[in-house]
């Protein structure tokens, strides 16, 4: 919708528009015997600087200013380092809350509108969920300029590029996809491009809106997106080729494609020594196989196959059992469940006092459901080992595929014992097979196999650290090249 010539019919239907908004101001000044009119919204625009840098110029030279194009004059000499010219209703309702100030003239068909936003966002800050043991400490804030910037000082190159959108019929959110030009393969770019460009949406919250408007229809328990709030390790995705998707008001970035390997690494990774990362890496392997499997092997064992375990180790459980009113699989279950919601309760509490809480309230139910003869001391071992595991890892997403997935071999172990735990591993290694992110399989580089990709997989190859590779294999530039 275009604007209309006259400033106060411009005014009116602003005021229609927003419903006569109590937050959005209007004022009338006058130079050299012409009106303008100033409209922003108090909330979001900053006071101090549309009164030091534009009412406090306008009013210094407004008694000899004697200029026949009032509009060239605002444009040219009022400074402002972020000036737009809007020609439609929609764009100049978008810059009026989004922190800028519309400067309305009569007869023209045209506003300008200055940058004055308010500052409310929060610093940089300490990463939180992804603690920094040896490299920088700073993590994305909910400002998408400051985010952008965070980006480009570690990645002063001229083929950092990125394509800006705005997603949201009413939310009106900037998002941005980066990829380094010349290291990303274009068809990826234009996948996402594409499927950007289609979503519709009339709210974007933070990053996770997006992902859910991507995502394939088949979703699957594990994830196949990586977020992260650390820039060093989005800079290194940068790298190997991967784009960073970047939304407004949101503290985190989502990386595509993602692969099943990448949950193992650690953004601190890449500033130690190649062998303590193989090492690591291993250990958040093992991590993981003991979350998911030690408590379906343990259900098996109990329930199915005796005779696996040594004579002296099974008399040991024998009488740890002893009394035990319930089966090994409800102690499993209901434990389980328990040190779950401990788990919960420690993430929600407000303040440093949820893991204090629980801690004592482990040690409480634990130590009280035995003695009350309720559980087997083995039992709160199992499940300790199971929900200590889970704890190497930060993503939630992974996390709550792990419980899943946890369940589901007790349920099998409980029906068909250890047949049933290397039935349901089948079915897992199937289904991680099969997935792709963003059309990579889930699996790369270990199926198909990639020799670049190898070198950051589980053993961190040292010149692959200091100068990281498009991870990705060459016959997908090759193919773009003939095409």
């Amino acid at each position: 919708m275009t604007l209309a010539n006259e400033r106060e019919e411009i005014i009116n239907e602003i005021k229609e528009k927003t419903g006569n908004a109590p937050d959005v101001s209007y004022k009338d000044f006058p130079i050299d015997n012409q009106v303008i009119t100033l409209v922003y919204a108090n909330t979001v625009s900053s006071a101090s600087d549309i009164n030091d840098f534009i009412l406090r110029r306008m009013d210094e030279e407004k008694n000899h200013l004697k200029i026949k194009d009032l509009f060239s004059y605002v444009k040219n000499y009022v400074p402002n380092n972020s000036l737009k010219e809007i020609t439609t209703m929609e764009d100049a309702l978008y810059y009026l809350f989004n922190g800028f100030t519309l400067i309305i003239f009569d007869n023209k068909k045209k506003i300008i509108a200055f940058e004055n936003k308010a500052k409310l966002n929060s610093d940089i800050q300490r990463s939180q969920n992804e603690q920094s043991l040896k490299g920088p400490s700073d993590s994305f804030t909910e400002n998408y300029e400051t985010n952008t910037g965070l980006l480009r000082k570690r990645i002063k190159s001229e083929n950092l590029w990125f394509k800006q959108y705005v997603l949201g019929s009413k939310s009106k959110t900037k998002v941005a996809l980066f990829y380094i030009n010349g290291v990303c393969s274009k068809q990826l770019i234009n996948d996402m491009d594409e499927k950007i460009k289609n979503i519709d949406i009339k709210y974007v919250g933070n990053a996770n809106y997006i992902l859910d408007a991507i995502s394939n229809p088949n979703r699957s328990i594990f994830p196949t997106n990586l977020t992260t709030e650390r820039p060093d390790f989005a800079c290194q995705m940068l790298l190997q080729g991967r784009v960073v998707l970047m939304v407004e008001n949101s503290n985190q970035v989502i990386i595509l494609p993602c692969m099943f390997i990448d949950f193992f690494k650690n953004p601190d990774d890449y500033y130690e020594k190649g062998l303590n990362v193989f090492a690591t890496r291993i250990v958040r392997i093992i991590a993981m196989m003991l979350a998911i499997l030690t408590p379906a092997i343990y259900i098996s064992l109990m329930s199915y196959n005796l005779e696996t375990i040594p004579s002296g180790l099974l008399i040991n459980f024998s009488i740890q059992r002893d009394g035990v009113p319930f089966p090994t699989v409800f102690e499993i279950i209901a434990m389980s469940f328990m040190f779950q919601i401990l788990r919960e309760g420690d993430m929600r509490f407000p303040g440093k006092g949820g893991s204090s809480i629980s801690i004592v309230g482990g040690l409480v139910l634990g130590q009280a459901a035995v003695e009350a003869g309720i559980v087997s001391p083995i039992t709160i071992i199992i499940v300790g080992i199971s929900s200590v595991a889970s704890l190497a890892f930060s993503s939630i997403e992974l996390v709550n595929s792990i419980r899943w997935w946890q369940l589901i071999l007790i349920i099998l172990a409980s029906f068909f014992g250890f047949v049933g735990v290397m039935f349901g591993c089948i079915i897992l290694i199937a289904l991680l097979a099969s997935y792709k992110s963003c059309g990579k399989p889930f699996l790369f580089p270990f199926e198909p196999f990639n020799k670049i990709g190898q070198k950051d997989a589980i053993l961190l190859n040292k010149n692959s650290k200091f100068h990281p590779q498009n991870i990705f294999s060459k016959k997908e530039d090759n193919d773009e090249k003939k095409s």
